[in-house]
């Protein structure tokens, strides 16, 4: 029997613990988490601001009496971790309710610290009213500010800017949405971003491409987002210009940090220190379309990180193989997936690649709720190689990005794609399938 103390209560430190325990229930667990939820989705914020979900609370997946009473896993909420010896095994504890510091010996050691929004070095940024969004509280804070708002202003055009701004809008609210890129949505192409800038548009976001926001200003509170354009009043500002790893303890205590900034794990989740694993929003991991590096802080990766840790936390041998970045979202009506990399990506790590678009048909044209699909499919031209995939559409997107990522993580080539074995039946699909009719035509790029 040993101790093992988490560090972070969210999707990794969750899921190791939960493992960790099932593999050796006469193992201690410890949880040790600085906010006031675990086990939560924070995917499902924007939909509580919106008011598809009534009440925050229902975010949470498992209350603390279930882990407690159910599991045997001593959750301790708003406890944070502020020190850790490792030479003694010794982790430092405070009590933010009472102040309280105690320190605990451990066995092993997982860090679940999770990542933390980014915030830009901007005149202003910290004046009241101004927001980023990463925990069910910040979300409790931003529906208070945003139901009573008139004008909500949006720093960064990505999954949560999006998201949110949806969001806003459904409550009535004007949403201004700055991004200093000249597209929505980075990550994608500009060509596979159009639809979803139309979609905003039809729903009344009032979009400011290419404009960087250089100043806030107010008294006390936001009153004005001021950009390298233009002047602009809101009531209420959120950022969302991405995410970077909550590496700060796990420097200090002298935990390898890898390329990317974020920890550095092998394949079983381990650190560079005996008995101290990591994983989740903190830790990078390889992408599996070029063996390298990279960090992508998405929920399905983290909770596999996680369990894989505490697998081998109990003397286990998991391995996690590492991702090909797969996401979905959706801008109001639209659906917006991607897997692998966008042209420009994989320009930029050294393929020499080439894409096609292709718009196409989510059924057979004659059954009833026909659409079209957007497609950019993005390959190798020497070796054939699906390298990724964008796809927008009303209806059908989750089915092929999913599909997608499949072929990606297989290294299968274009000519494999198209002899796809795909289902199809003309409410869910037309006979030749968008995946199959764009790897018969990227083909005649190659």
């Amino acid at each position: 029997m040993g101790r093992l103390i988490v560090v972070g209560g969210s999707a990794a430190g969750m899921a190791a613990a939960a493992k960790a325990k099932r593999m050796d229930p006469s193992m201690e667990v410890i949880v040790f988490e600085k906010n006031g939820f675990v086990s939560y989705a924070p995917c499902g914020i924007p939909y509580y601001i919106e008011g598809l979900v009534g009440n925050i609370d229902e975010l949470v997946y498992y209350r603390l009496d279930y882990f407690r009473e159910k599991r045997g896993i001593d959750v301790r909420i708003h406890h944070l971790v502020t020190d850790i010896d490792v030479d003694k095994k010794l982790v430092y504890v405070t009590d933010k309710k009472t102040g309280r510091t105690s320190k605990l010996e451990y066995d092993k050691l997982m860090l679940a610290t999770g990542g933390r929004p980014i915030k830009p070095d901007i005149k202003g940024i910290d004046l009241e009213g101004i927001h980023t969004l990463r925990s069910l509280e910040d979300g409790e804070r931003l529906k208070k500010d945003v139901i009573k708002s008139n004008v909500i202003g949006i720093v960064g055009g990505g999954y949560i800017g999006v998201e949110v701004a949806e969001a806003v809008r459904k409550l009535g609210k004007r949403v201004l949405l700055f991004e200093m890129l000249d597209h929505i949505m980075p990550t994608f192409d500009k060509e596979a971003a159009l639809p979803i800038e139309e979609e905003l548009k039809k729903n009344h976001v009032e979009l400011h491409l290419n404009e960087k926001v250089v100043e806030f200003i107010g008294n006390d509170r936001v009153t004005k987002v001021v950009t390298e354009k233009g002047s602009y009043k809101v009531d209420t500002v959120l950022l969302a210009v991405g995410v970077r790893p909550n590496i700060e303890l796990a420097k200090r205590i002298g935990i390898e940090l890898g390329e990317t900034g974020a920890i550095k794990v092998n394949e079983y989740m381990r650190t560079n220190i005996e008995d101290i694993y990591a994983g989740g929003d903190n830790t990078e991991t390889v992408h599996l379309v070029t063996g390298k590096p990279t960090y992508i802080p998405l929920a399905p990766a983290a909770n596999k990180m996680g369990r894989v840790a505490g697998e081998n936390i109990a003397g286990g041998k998991a391995k996690f193989p590492g991702v090909v970045g797969t996401s979905i979202t959706k801008a109001f009506n639209l659906e917006v997936g991607k897997t692998g990399f966008s042209l420009k990506e994989a320009l930029e790590h050294g393929f020499d690649a080439v894409a096609v678009d292709i718009r196409h048909g989510s059924k057979s044209h004659y059954y009833p709720g026909f659409s079209k699909l957007n497609l950019r499919l993005v390959a190798d031209r020497e070796t054939h190689r699906v390298l990724g995939g964008q796809i927008t559409g009303y209806e059908g997107v989750l089915a092929r990005v999913n599909t997608l990522a499949a072929v990606i993580t297989a290294r299968m080539t274009t000519d494999e794609l198209k002899m796809l074995d795909l289902a199809y039946a003309p409410p869910f699909a037309p006979v030749w399938d968008i995946l199959i009719v764009a790897a018969n035509v990227i083909e005649k790029q190659f």
